[in-house]
């Protein structure tokens, strides 16, 4: 590998130098059918999402997203004004968060897809999922579950909560959180909840060579994933499509992290510890459900 390449496949992002910076890049996609369904969001809504999904691998690298390619896979007949709306919201949301669209392809294809490959800056050293320790604790942002509540009710032909819906079509990537994490050096390897905590957390814990203990009791459940789920954990060890950060943080550094969320608008919680050895264990639920997304189970 080059040795321009910092971090190369099997991370959260790919990082390159670039001059006195890193040059952090990854790429995603939002499939119809796959990812989510047209009649479950506005369009506008559609490029929103699909901005915070994109960047939320290089929140997980403490990372700030820059520029973005886009290309859209559209289906025939699929109105042109809706296309123009997904740009829209896309661009809008990008422009937010200090992001520039600057270019991008247009295909026909069977479904509509938004592939979208965005590039970021870092200044410090990137945080990757390779450094966690045994005895570092297991910290994870925001609140678990709510996006898959709203995909399984969808699926089952229910009209779940507006909280819950909301949680799906604008998800936030952490980008504040992972910029300070990194840039402060409090965590020692992050990954972004998408595919589901008890998956993603393997991820990191392979990289890391390390083991964890998940305690089910501890997980940040909000109250509107609480109504609809009868307060049973399994959607939020499982489902996948939170974008929360999953962190390990070191014992002596728990203070300080505790401190820097006053100012970056999302909570953390700690929810467990890492461990030597290779497994990862949730205790304190009696089913704690699948183990997440599947990209190859069709």
């Amino acid at each position: 590998m080059s040795p321009d390449v910092l971090v190369g496949p099997g991370d959260d992002s790919a990082v390159v130098r670039f001059g006195k910076q890193h040059l952090v890049v990854s790429v995603d996609a939002q499939l119809e059918g796959v990812h989510f369904r047209l009649p479950w969001l506005s369009p506008v809504a559609l490029g929103r999402r699909s901005y915070h999904v994109s960047v939320s691998d290089l929140a997980a690298m403490g990372a700030r997203p820059r520029w973005l390619v886009v290309h859209y896979t559209v289906p025939p007949g699929f109105p042109v004004a809706s296309l123009h709306a997904i740009q829209r919201g896309l661009v809008d949301e990008a422009k937010v968060f200090g992001s520039v669209l600057i270019g991008g392809n247009l295909s026909r294809g069977r479904q509509l897809g938004i592939v979208i490959t965005v590039f970021g800056t870092q200044s410090s050293h990137p945080v990757t999922r390779a450094g966690a320790r045994p005895g570092d604790c297991l910290f994870v942002s925001g609140t678990l579950g709510d996006a898959a509540s709203a995909v399984r009710a969808w699926k089952r032909g229910k009209q779940p909560s507006a909280p819950l819906q909301r949680r799906f079509a604008r998800p936030t990537a952490r980008l504040a959180l992972g910029q300070r994490l990194a840039r402060r050096g409090l965590a020692t390897a992050m990954i972004d909840v998408s595919d589901g905590l008890v998956q993603d957390l393997g991820h990191l814990c392979r990289a890391s060579k390390v083991g964890a203990v998940v305690n089910s009791t501890s997980l940040p459940l909000s109250a509107a994933y609480q109504r609809a789920n009868h307060g049973d954990p399994k959607l939020a060890l499982s489902g996948g499509e939170d974008y929360e950060l999953l962190c390990a943080i070191p014992e002596s550094k728990v203070k300080q992290v505790r401190q820097l969320v006053r100012g970056v608008g999302c909570d953390m919680t700690l929810i467990g510890r890492f461990t030597s050895g290779r497994r990862v264990r949730v205790v304190g639920a009696t089913n704690p459900g699948g183990t997440g997304f599947d990209h190859f189970q069709f």
